[in-house]
């Protein structure tokens, strides 16, 4: 940017950010979103969208996982119910087998109405059905599993967990 070049509104920066985010161009997509957090913190776009879930997926591709937890974090103070956010969130805290907070997550974005909800229900409730499963809660496991399937009865996964899970259960004494 020259001197007489005028700066870069907040909106522009976001946009700028999509467009690397979507290249893929990390660096450029996490310079750019940098930029509108420094103009204005608790900025969203008119799509509601904000900078921080857009570093948290890049921090959470990336492997880096604390950072994308506090970066998905972030973006959920600007808007409690970021579905992206609280599913980013909760997949990245059952990568750290923090199962009871990512089921936290899982279930707040069961508390959008489903007219607003993006990710598809049966996805959502298998998501807690394995952090119960991982945390050997077959019980509870068994319940979203089946909710899971009911959504969508021909997908093998959802059966497999619910198979997987009666087996457990079998086989506690």
């Amino acid at each position: 940017m020259d001197k007489n070049s005028t700066p870069l509104s907040a909106t522009d920066l976001f946009n700028e950010g999509l467009r690397c985010f979507n290249k893929p161009d990390g660096i450029g997509a996490v310079r750019a979103f940098e930029a509108v957090i420094k103009i204005n913190p608790a900025y969203r776009h008119e799509d509601g969208d904000n900078p921080y879930f857009y570093l948290g997926k890049i921090s959470e591709i990336e492997g880096r996982i604390d950072d994308a937890i506090m970066l998905y974090s972030s973006a959920l103070t600007i808007d409690p119910y970021d579905e992206e956010s609280l599913i980013g969130r909760g997949s990245c805290y059952t990568v750290k087998k923090n199962h009871e907070v990512a089921v936290v997550d899982f279930k707040k974005v069961l508390d959008i109405p489903p007219e607003s909800r993006n990710a598809p229900l049966q996805h959502v409730l298998y998501a807690i059905a394995e952090n119960y499963r991982q945390q050997k809660d077959f019980s509870k496991a068994l319940h979203w599993g089946e909710k899971a399937l009911s959504k969508d009865p021909n997908n093998d996964r959802h059966q497999q967990l619910v198979d997987e899970v009666k087996k457990q259960t079998r086989d506690i004494p």
